[in-house]
């Protein structure tokens, strides 16, 4: 690998991370992934089954929050999502008038398909890489997850 010996390290990373967030979230990306699991599911129900699956049990209101959306741009995507049984609400026993949205067996079925093809697509731009670079980049992105969730957010 080549090195830009003009740059911090702690820079280049962060140069790295954002292409590399660039394309994981990417619609064209996200897209490729949806395709390749069989799913035939829309850009914002994988979306969200994702942060879904991610925080739930929760309030849209606080995956909206989250996701910096409005509210009802949630609904219509979890009407699909729970038509198809990936996602189930609940009464919020906390507040009996809201309700908390989980992913079901088959959600979790689903999001597992996903995760395959995405690490499918991952697998694919690191194909002529040598298998020991590979092992490295895993164990350098692990820890740095790790730090991460680590940090109060």
């Amino acid at each position: 690998m080549a090195h830009d010996s003009g740059r911090e390290p702690a820079d280049r990373v962060a140069a790295a991370l954002a292409t590399v967030g660039n394309w994981m979230f990417a619609p064209s990306t996200r897209r490729r992934i949806m395709a390749s699991s069989g799913l035939e599911l829309s850009l914002g129900d994988y979306t969200l089954l994702a942060q879904v699956s991610l925080h739930a049990p929760v309030r849209l209101s606080v995956l909206a929050e989250l996701m910096e959306v409005d509210k009802s741009t949630l609904s219509p995507p979890a009407k699909r999502l729970e038509a198809r049984g990936f996602i189930e609400r609940r009464p919020d026993p906390a507040d009996a008038r809201a309700q908390l949205v989980s992913v079901t067996r088959e959600g979790k079925l689903a999001i597992r398909e996903l995760w395959k093809a995405r690490t499918a697509a991952v697998a694919a731009l690191l194909s002529d890489w040598d298998p020991a670079e590979i092992e490295h980049l895993a164990d350098g992105l692990g820890a740095f997850a790790e730090a991460i969730k680590r940090t109060p957010q």
